[in-house]
Order: structure tokens, then C-alpha cells, then sequence
């Protein structure tokens, strides 16, 4: 059973226990006595008080409503003890410059202490900025980095945090930074330590006269949205550059194409759709800057809001990355414009095959050769894959067929090419260039699955069609399947022939 009683800290009533009272105004009284001789002692000291019930503030609770004794030993430790930092026997200034002079001669001891005047967590990065004089962001960015490319960045800060003991006072601190320990040095330490308390003090007094009880809940509360958000932001920046190493700067193979490997990547696969190098150099350097710009981005922002980081330095980081993503969406948008403009006029050419008069017209598939055994089809029904490269030509496949009526009794047969560029003639070019083999064999027709042309004409809607004009009462019929065109006036009905020879029809 320990006695309490009722103390008033700078207008707040507190219970305490007596113990811990006779403590406290211990600690005040020498205090009081170390800062005596100091100019500005009064509103060091009332600033010292407030803080004070600050701190005991923040320890109750619905549970607890007594200041103990442990309450005040740490807050103690918390403050500082007037005898680390004040020489109380110097009674005059011309004393304390002897000292200060004799105390030159004192200890230079670095040490690495966590900073928990300065701390997001438990003050680790703090500590290290401070022993190596270096942006504490670029020490917290290294953690981050560590712990989402490296595995072991959360596992070491732990480590540090139970090893490396927290800055105790103002030696320690100087200690921490490497300073001198002098009269000189350690009373300005003890004035950036009040100043500290003071900004910190009077943030507490508005709280106190605003009753912003609630309004600290919020804060609290949005905080920790805040760091929810901030590692939502991580994982979709990781999510988002993990893809873009491996499709974009690793070049990994992953568009299906007949080639001698199988596949291509998505910048050779570009090379096949932009217009010319320029395009593609432009789309190259955009894409880049689009991509580490987001991925960048988001790791910064997310970061910043889990540690809480406001400086003018990640702000105008913040700023750059945005410009330069700007700055890539713009190099895109034109490299995309530009080859835009090449799929703006279309073109088509069309030629007669042959005129059969037969009553049933006979369409067979012409799939590829093997090259050892021109003989041998391939009759493979696997996915062959979006397109082929052969050397300097690319090779697509399917051919579109349409059934039309006939104007008189016999079949007509044409051959209908089609293809886009940046103006009509450069359309016709390229329908020209598109090589497609039709072979006419009685009342039967040969045609290739598949048609070329040069990769300079690029990814252009190349497309190649076979129209047959069917007379009234005659049928085609597609390797055994009969194709019911005929019969009707009016007809319009289409079908497409696949690149394994799989023929669809809308019936």
C-alpha cells in the first residue's frame, strides 16, 4: 500500500504516488538550480514542466489513474539529469571559460545510438544518419530496399534495435554525433534540447486548450491509413516493376511466333508494328522512362507515408519522377501517333483467279510443305502462333473467304488483298508485296493457309480473301464438308479458312 497525492503540473491535476512526487520535485529543484545562471532558464524550465505532464498524460489509462514511481525514473531518463549536462559548481563565467577552454582536452567518443527524438519506429536509421552524417531518407531507402529486394532488411533493423541502445541524454547524443565533449558543446546541446521541448510543449498546450482529444484520434487513425496505404503503394510499385524488368529490359521471349526459337519479345515484336527507327528508338526511351518513373514512384510514395517522410528533398524526387513520366507518356504518345498516321489509309487490290463451270465447286487447304519431302503436308492441328518470320519476310496465317451470287451459270473465283499505309499508294505498295498462292486443279482450287510478305512493310491489317461467286443451284463443298451457299437470292455468306486447314462457316 503506497500513499498518494494530487499534483497540479502547469494547470493538469495528477494522482502520483508520494514517492514519486518527492522524486519529481527533486529533479525540478536541481534543475531550477543548474539553469539558474542561463538566460531564458524561466521559459526553459515551465516548457520542461509541460512536457513533463505531457508524458504523464500519455501514461493513464482507463486502467491506470496513478503515476508511479517507474513513471517518473523514466521520464527522468527521458529528460536528462541536470548533473550530465550542467556543471553546478561553476559559479561564474569566467570559470566556465576556463573550464571550456580545459575541456578541450576532453574525449571525442563516437558511438552508434538509435535516435528516438527523431525516430519513425525505434530511431535505428536516425542513429546510423547521425553517426555517419548522412540524409537519414538515404538510410531509411536502404532499409526499404533491403527488405523488398534483399529478404533481410526487416530482420537487421530488428537486430540493431535490441543491440544499439537509445540516445539517454545529451551526452549521449553529442556521443552519437561524434562531437567533442565540452562545457561549450554540451550546453548547446542542451539548448537545441529545449528548443525540442519547446516546440513540442506548445504543440502540446493547443491540443490541451482546443480539447483536441478527437482530433488526435484522427491523427492516429490516419496514420495508420496512411501506412496501409503506403504498403498497398510498395506492393503494386514491386508488382508493377517485377514485369517490367523481365518483358521490357529483359527482353523475355513470350509472343508466340514460328521462328526458330518459338517466341519474341515485346521489343521485337515492336520493331515489327512502329513505323521506323526513329519511332521505335523514341517508344524505347518513353517506355523506359514511363515504366521506372511509376515503379519508382510508387516505392517513394509508399514509403513516405509508412515512415512519415516530409522533407524538400523526397518531395522534389516526387516531383522529378512525375515530370519525367511525363515526360515518357509524351515520347510514347508521339512514336504512337507517328505510326498511327500508317495505318490511316486502306487499300485493296483484287484479281480474277479462274471461271469454272461445274455444278460443285471443290475448295481444298494447300498447307506447307516439309522441306525435305515437298509431298508431305503438315497436318498438325497444334496452335501455330500469331505470325511466322522467315528470314526478311513475316508470314501470317487464315484466309477469309465470301460467298456471293453469281451472275450467270458459271463460278468466278477472285483473289481480294488488302493492306494499310500513310497514304494510298503506300497501301497499294504493300498489297502488292503480299504473296499469296491460289492453284487451279479441274473444278478444284488449291489455296494456301498462309501469305508473306517483307518485314519492312511491317504489321499493316495485312489481310487476303477469297471470293466466290456461286451460282444459283450449284455448291462448294470444303474437303468433304458441303458448304450450302446456293439456293437463294441475295446471298452474302462468309468463312474462314485457319492456318492448320480447319475450316469455320457461318451456316
Amino acid at each position: 500500500m503506497k500513499k498518494t497525492v494530487s499534483v497540479n503540473i502547469r494547470g493538469l491535476n495528477f494522482i502520483m504516488e508520494e514517492d514519486a512526487y518527492e522524486l519529481l520535485q527533486d529533479y525540478l529543484d536541481r534543475l531550477n538550480n543548474a539553469l539558474k545562471n542561463e538566460s531564458g532558464s524561466r521559459e526553459i524550465l515551465e516548457d520542461v514542466e509541460l512536457r513533463i505532464a505531457e508524458i504523464c498524460s500519455s501514461k493513464l489509462s482507463d486502467n491506470k489513474t496513478v503515476i508511479e514511481l517507474k513513471d517518473i525514473e523514466e521520464i527522468i531518463e527521458k529528460m536528462g539529469d541536470p548533473s550530465d549536462y550542467v556543471d553546478e559548481d561553476v559559479q561564474d563565467d569566467e570559470d566556465s571559460k576556463n573550464e571550456s577552454a580545459n575541456a578541450t582536452t576532453g574525449k571525442n567518443e563516437k558511438r552508434l545510438f538509435r535516435d528516438t527524438d527523431n525516430a519513425v519506429i525505434a530511431g535505428v536509421c536516425s542513429g546510423i544518419a547521425n553517426f555517419f552524417r548522412i540524409d537519414v531518407v538515404i538510410i531509411r531507402a536502404i532499409f526499404v530496399i533491403m527488405f523488398l529486394f534483399g529478404g533481410f532488411g526487416f530482420p537487421l533493423y530488428l537486430i540493431l534495435w535490441v543491440i544499439v541502445p537509445k540516445v539517454k541524454n545529451s551526452i549521449d547524443r553529442l556521443r552519437m554525433k561524434g562531437k567533442p565533449i565540452t562545457v561549450d558543446s554540451v550546453r548547446e546541446e542542451v539548448e537545441n534540447a529545449a528548443e525540442n521541448i519547446s516546440k513540442g510543449s506548445k504543440r502540446f498546450a493547443r491540443n490541451l486548450k482546443n480539447d483536441d482529444t478527437y482530433g488526435r484520434s484522427i491523427s492516429r487513425g490516419a496514420r495508420i491509413l496512411a501506412s496501409i496505404l503506403g504498403i498497398g503503394l510498395i506492393f503494386m510499385g514491386i508488382s508493377f516493376l517485377i514485369p517490367f524488368l523481365i518483358f521490357i529490359i529483359g527482353g523475355f521471349d513470350f509472343i508466340p511466333v514460328q521462328n526458330q526459337d518459338g517466341f519474341i519479345s515485346f521489343t521485337e515484336f515492336g520493331s515489327l508494328v512502329l513505323a521506323n527507327n526513329s519511332d521505335y528508338n523514341m517508344m524505347w526511351i518513353g517506355g523506359l522512362l514511363v515504366g521506372f518513373s511509376i515503379a519508382i514512384f510508387l516505392l517513394l510514395l509508399g514509403s513516405m507515408l509508412i515512415f512519415r517522410i516530409k522533407n524538400k528533398w523526397a518531395k522534389l524526387s516526387l516531383l522529378f519522377l512525375f515530370l519525367c513520366g511525363v515526360a515518357g507518356g509524351i515520347m510514347t504518345a508521339s512514336a504512337g501517333m507517328n505510326t498511327g498516321k500508317d495505318f490511316f489509309k486502306g487499300a485493296e487490290i483484287e484479281k480474277e483467279i479462274t471461271v469454272i463451270d461445274t455444278d460443285e465447286l471443290n475448295i481444298i487447304p494447300n498447307l506447307k510443305k516439309l522441306d525435305n519431302d515437298p509431298h508431305v503436308s503438315i497436318m498438325s492441328n497444334d496452335d501455330i502462333g500469331l505470325i511466322e518470320i522467315e528470314g526478311d519476310d513475316v508470314r501470317l496465317y487464315g484466309v477469309h473467304f465470301e460467298y456471293v451470287p453469281s451472275s450467270d451459270s458459271l463460278f468466278h473465283v477472285y483473289q481480294n488483298i488488302t493492306a494499310r499505309g500513310r497514304s494510298h499508294a503506300v497501301g497499294l505498295k504493300r498489297c502488292q508485296n503480299i504473296k499469296h498462292n491460289v492453284a487451279v486443279q479441274g473444278d478444284s482450287i488449291l489455296v494456301d493457309t498462309d501469305y508473306a510478305f517483307p518485314t519492312k512493310d511491317k504489321l499493316r491489317d495485312q489481310e487476303v480473301y477469297m471470293i466466290i461467286e456461286v451460282p444459283e443451284g450449284k455448291q462448294v463443298r470444303f474437303n468433304d464438308r458441303l458448304v450450302v451457299v446456293g439456293g437463294r437470292r441475295g446471298y452474302e455468306i462468309e468463312g474462314y479458312l485457319e492456318g492448320d486447314g480447319e475450316y469455320d462457316h457461318d451456316d
